[in-house]
């Protein structure tokens, strides 16, 4: 049996490959049907994660309801959806990465971060590449930013706006870390319960939403192709595997760096 599922109206082409990737293993034996009955759902795995706390609220009702509209839920399970949003209490290694390299790729440069009355901590190695950038001296870009020391060896510099703003990010390409990182670090730190949900950024649900797409579809290819769905797994821990030697960042980097690589080729 084939599933005829479909995603509609992704944010670009390379998120459409991410879903058609899961779609087209939806098959099923007879034989699948006895290795799922052994095996509890990942949704189930994700959910008894010592510690959780499902995402739920205001946010979560509109990441559900933005992921029934990329989805044909005639074939979907509408309970794998509900629980693959409200599992996104946790997210795993693989999905942060996933997150920090789509937002990226769907960042639509609204400006709306770049004038949040906020300020900021830039490292001085990240100060003087802007400065590098856009042809100036570290000490030139240190004043005309009003930059400030803190004591943890970061710049201070106000939001209000930006000062590299204009209209636009003017050294986009040398952007700060913090920058960088928005928002995935915000929704990290709002679904830990230590910051608002950033839904001022218009893709936070975005990012959310190909999370639980991507969860709930693997719930369905465990009922459907369990098999698979071990092997796929195992495969993942394999790879894993061969990143004992670093550091979580270091980890994190290398996974978010291989999730670019493979959305650029799609484009």
């Amino acid at each position: 049996m084939s599933s005829d599922i479909r995603v509609t109206a992704p944010r670009n082409n390379e998120i459409r490959k991410l879903h058609h990737f899961q779609l087209d293993m939806f098959k099923t034996s007879s034989s699948a049907m006895h290795v799922m009955e052994e095996q509890p759902s990942p949704l189930h795995k994700l959910m008894q994660t010592e510690g959780f706390k499902p995402f739920s609220g205001p946010d979560a009702i509109r990441v559900y309801r933005k992921s029934i509209q990329r989805l044909n839920m005639e074939n979907m399970d509408e309970n794998d959806l509900l629980n693959a949003v409200s599992s996104l209490g946790v997210l795993l290694e693989t999905e942060i990465a996933l997150m920090y390299a789509l937002q990226d790729q769907i960042c639509t440069r609204c400006g709306k971060c770049c004038t949040v009355n906020k300020s900021m901590r830039v490292p001085k190695t990240e100060l003087k590449q802007i400065a590098e950038h856009v042809k100036t001296s570290y000490k030139k870009i240190k004043k005309q930013t009003r930059a400030r020391p803190r004591r943890d060896g970061t710049m201070r510099i106000k939001r209000s706006p930006c000062p590299f703003y204009d209209e636009e990010c003017t050294v986009y390409p040398a952007r700060p870390g913090e920058c960088r990182g928005y928002p995935a670090n915000m929704l990290l730190k709002s679904l830990g319960g230590k910051a608002e949900y950033p839904s001022d950024c218009e893709i936070s649900d975005d990012l959310l939403v190909e999370i639980a797409i991507k969860r709930a579809l693997e719930e369905k290819m465990h009922r459907e192709n369990p098999e698979l769905m071990i092997e796929l797994a195992e495969k993942k821990k394999r790879d894993l595997g061969r990143l004992g030697g670093m550091n979580q960042s270091q980890r994190l980097a290398y996974l978010v760096n291989r999730y670019q690589k493979t959305l650029n080729q799609g484009s």
